[in-house]
């Protein structure tokens, strides 16, 4: 069986990596970070919404051949945007997984995978990196481009806060680097959570032990909260990082790193 449960595909993508890119949102993910812009992603089952009086349910079976259809349908734009310069110098578009945590379904996306890579199409993951090793096997063998995201770093509240297994990740992350593919690391500035002096040092760190192609950082917002509402949940209030503070923090990383660092806008 090679169905896979998504929620949405979105064409002409220019946030998702180099060029323009076909990104498809996978449901289902191995954390459960209260700040998550995307909770119709987290849980891997079809759910109900109710959304502006309307009746809805987030997520639909496709099978690999319906993606595979859909994400062709702009392949000659592809090669066409590729980079030029910057830290992408080179790249072309293509098609990125998203989420949720799309490596959690890769085992089921392997025949599209491998179509992909027989056509030549560069193919970015954005994963938070909490996945079994078999899934991150399958994403190093097909994967061009990786977005790893680094959050929080002390092992007790990455577990507490999370859900996750910080051990997990930093095995994963050794793992990913160890092949020498391209990475890009994306670091969610959430106040009260990531954001402390503590875990930026450790971020820091972690940095400089993996250096990457280049840092984004992802300032809090709150374009997620008519989703949760929609759910019947109540969205985390965001509104302690500012503006200022995201620049100090570019400063410190690029000052510490000598990388690349973008504040990148939603």
């Amino acid at each position: 069986m090679d169905d896979v449960l998504i929620t949405n595909i979105q064409r002409c993508s220019l946030h998702d990596g180099p060029g323009i890119r076909t990104t498809v949102f996978c449901k289902g993910c191995s954390l459960h970070c209260p700040w998550c812009s995307n909770p119709e992603n987290l849980a891997a089952t079809l759910e109900p919404y109710c959304k502006d009086g309307k009746d809805g349910v987030y997520g639909r079976w496709v099978s690999c051949d319906e993606l595979f259809a859909e994400v062709m349908k702009d392949h000659q734009f592809y090669e066409q945007t590729a980079a030029s310069s910057g830290a992408y110098a080179g790249m072309p578009g293509g098609v990125t997984f998203s989420g949720g945590e799309p490596l959690l379904q890769f085992d089921r996306l392997r025949s599209l995978l491998r179509r992909l890579r027989a056509e030549g199409i560069h193919v970015c993951v954005e994963t938070c990196l909490f996945v079994p090793i078999d899934e991150l096997e399958i994403a190093i063998e097909n994967v061009n481009l990786f977005y790893i995201d680094i959050k929080i770093l002390d092992k007790e509240r990455c577990q507490r806060i999370l859900g996750g297994d910080l051990e997990q990740y930093l095995d994963n992350l050794d793992r990913a680097f160890s092949v020498k593919k391209p990475v890009v690391f994306r670091v969610p500035v959430i106040g009260g959570y990531t954001d402390a002096d503590d875990n930026m040092k450790k971020i820091i760190r972690l940095i400089n032990q993996y250096p990457p192609l280049k840092v984004e950082l992802l300032k809090e917002h709150s374009l997620g909260s008519s989703k949760y509402l929609s759910l019947g949940r109540t969205p985390l209030q965001l509104n302690t990082v500012t503006d200022d503070m995201m620049k100090q923090y570019r400063d410190r990383i690029v000052a510490e790193t000598g990388l690349e660092t973008e504040v990148c806008k939603i």
